[in-house]
């Protein structure tokens, strides 16, 4: 199913690109910078955040729709990852592999230089068993249900046009919870994302 989705995408990508002047489908691949902000509610003397960064990847395919002022929608698997401390445990580290959809407006400030920003859908893909186990005895619902729900996040940033390659830093972050988990007490463990995100990309039509 998840091969049947992505190839889609991918085609609908291709169909984008051949259908408007001054268009192109390129690859790009990188590292996500990411750090997970928590709120677990009445809990927050036993489940607290970390700001530890973990260190991740992304990988995927990108359309661009126009010249000096553009429209790059691409479709991305990215691994990313978080921390939190629990009392008696200590910190535990875990990661998450979503399919990420952003949108972006960009716009060419010099021939190398540009800048954009725009919306991020996700899905979740999957996730380790760490966080899911460590937390089990607070919980009174399905971890991995709560990680499967589509999110919404931004990302904005600046490109690069270096020896024909696309090197882009963006800013990315959550408008909506990555994970809703009912606790005790009907307490509620949720969590926002954020960080930086590093790629090469390169344009291949």
């Amino acid at each position: 199913m998840k091969k049947i989705t992505i190839l889609s995408l991918f085609t609908l990508l291709c169909c984008f690109s051949s259908s408007f002047a001054q268009s192109g489908l390129g690859i790009k691949g990188g590292l996500n910078f990411n750090t997970v902000y928590t709120d677990a509610g009445t809990l927050s003397n036993n489940i607290k955040q970390s700001l530890d960064t973990q260190t991740g990847y992304v990988f995927g395919v990108f359309g661009r729709i126009g010249n000096k002022v553009y429209l790059q929608p691409e479709v991305l698997f990215a691994q990313k990852g978080g921390t939190i401390e629990l009392q008696n445990v200590g910190k535990v580290k875990y990661t998450y592999s979503n399919l990420d959809m952003p949108v972006l407006l960009g716009v060419k400030v010099l021939k190398f230089i540009r800048i954009m920003g725009g919306p991020v859908a996700t899905f979740k893909l999957d996730e380790d068993k760490k966080l899911g186990e460590s937390i089990k005895a607070y919980t009174s619902g399905s971890f991995d249900d709560a990680m499967k729900k589509a999110t919404f996040g931004y990302q904005f940033g600046i490109g690069i046009k270096i020896l024909g390659f696309d090197l882009d830093l963006r800013k990315e972050g959550s408008l909506s919870d990555i994970s809703v988990l009912n606790l005790q007490n009907n307490a509620q463990f949720s969590q926002k994302a954020s960080g930086w995100q590093i790629t090469l990309g390169l344009k291949i039509i």
